[in-house]
């Protein structure tokens, strides 16, 4: 069974981001800019079909379908992403400048969406996201 993620939501907590950010080569300036926004997010999902707007420092759409890669635009430069269902999380596999990365966003029973990044060294960061209505 897949989670249902459609809604709009605001980031809530935060927990190493700083060391993710620099781990995959943000620059300071920007590391900062992204620790200083409180994120939102809406989300649209139609089956394998998803929209994923997000607004912070800057405005941002991601359409994209499971299991189809696409290329994104990061802070880090374009980067080559195939998301996939996995254990009913969305497990997001990256290829960036600096080697494979990873992320799993995933709806918890505490009604909040977790978003967990890994970089090619290890270091992960998370993000938790409620619903904002």
């Amino acid at each position: 069974m897949t989670a249902d993620f459609n809604g709009k939501w605001k980031l809530v907590d935060s927990e190493n981001f700083d060391a993710y950010l620099q781990a995959v080569g943000v620059n300071f300036m920007i590391r900062q800019m992204a620790k200083a926004v409180t994120p939102r997010q809406e989300i649209q999902q139609n089956g394998d079909n998803f929209v994923i707007k997000s607004s912070g420092f800057q405005t941002k759409v991601t359409n994209f379908t499971i299991g189809e890669e696409f290329e994104d635009d990061s802070p880090i430069g374009k980067v080559k992403c195939v998301i996939t269902w996995k254990d009913g999380k969305l497990h997001t596999a990256i290829e960036g400048p600096r080697g494979p990365m990873w992320s799993e966003r995933e709806l918890r029973e505490d009604g909040r969406v977790y978003l967990t990044m890994a970089a090619p060294n290890g270091t992960k960061a998370t993000r938790v996201f409620a619903r904002d209505e």
